[in-house]
């Protein structure tokens, strides 16, 4: 889904960097950066990959400015990181607790890797470093590019589904979108039938555990204000969520929202959920969080480059029905 990764500023002294005629390396990093990466920096570390954007062939700098502006991106409290000084591939990997790939130049690749090739990759760690030529042969970035595709099979357990698919992104997001017409329904239906796990208790679990806060914001079909359906699911959030320490420690603030079905019908008829850019579709919703088996699901992750939510959140002022909220 994401993939951790980081530079040396050795990268950007690449011969295939710098060349005008080779596009395919600016193309496939900023590409990739945005749509299932997150650069990992050092302290202070953005001033400083700005300023080495600058040297770049002009032709290619507004890639890199717009992937900066977009993509995800993390700084850790130390200094930056030269992969040149390490004596070999496996003393790397000791980065591998930071970030899973490396881009340098191709020469501190070939170095490492003991004069066999400019990459290496450790099956124990995952842990991978690429020249700049050879950046789009990133294992840990095709293994993202694969899963933001692929299936989710009904035998699936929740977390597991939590772990493989969201938890990267939630890493790093702070504002989760939920559009679910079924959400509402089926959270109501287990508390009645008093199941020891629901899909909304284990997804504001698996929250907690991240030891952040989010900005949270569910937006399913709970009938009109005042009704036995609204009144059902707030009291199952209040005493699950809002009353649980545990689990209300992983929110900033949370809305939970009733549209009308035609919102579903018409705006939103697929079910998402959306990390500040990045937009998940699945085909059972928010299902995939309880108990299995549940029907093979469909999955799609992407970055929102057409602001999809946004526009959903705009549609659904005219089909509001009820709202909660934290503040």
């Amino acid at each position: 889904m994401i993939t951790n990764f980081s530079l040396d500023e050795d990268f950007f002294t690449s011969a295939g960097l710098n060349n005008e005629n080779l596009s395919a390396i600016h193309d496939f990093i900023t590409r990739s950066w945005i749509d299932h990466g997150v650069l990992i920096l050092p302290k202070n570390g953005r001033r400083d990959l700005l300023n080495l954007i600058e040297k770049l062939p002009l032709k290619y700098k507004q890639r890199w400015l717009t992937a900066a502006e977009y993509g995800k991106s993390s700084e850790l409290n130390t200094s930056w990181w030269n992969f040149s000084s390490f004596e070999n591939f496996a003393d790397s990997c000791s980065l591998s607790k930071q970030f899973k790939t490396a881009f340098s130049n191709d020469e501190t690749c070939f170095v490492l890797s003991g004069g066999v090739d400019c990459k290496a990759h450790c099956s124990q760690t995952g842990f991978e470093m690429l020249g700049a030529g050879l950046c789009s042969e990133s294992i840990n970035f095709q293994n993202s590019l694969n899963l933001s595709r692929s299936d989710i099979f009904g035998h699936t357990s929740a977390e597991h589904v939590w772990v493989d698919r969201f938890e990267p992104l939630a890493k790093f997001s702070k504002k989760i979108t939920i559009i679910d017409r079924y959400f509402f329904q089926n959270t109501w239906e287990s508390a009645q039938r008093k199941d020891k796990e629901s899909s909304m208790k284990n997804f504001f679990t698996f929250l907690s555990k991240m030891g952040k806060k989010y900005h949270v914001k569910i937006i399913s079909y709970g009938d009109i204000k005042n009704s036995e359906f609204h009144t059902g699911i707030y009291d199952f959030f209040y005493k699950s969520i809002i009353k649980s320490p545990a689990l209300y420690q992983a929110l900033e603030s949370w809305e939970l929202i009733s549209a009308q079905e035609s919102f579903f019908q018409g705006e939103s008829h697929d079910r998402l959920m959306g990390f500040d850019r990045h937009i998940c579709q699945v085909g059972n919703g928010m299902r995939i969080f309880g108990l299995p088996p549940f029907p093979r699901s469909t999955f799609t992750a992407r970055y929102d480059h057409n602001s999809e939510i946004p526009q959903r959140e705009t549609a659904l002022r005219k089909k509001l029905l009820w709202r909660e909220c934290s503040d």
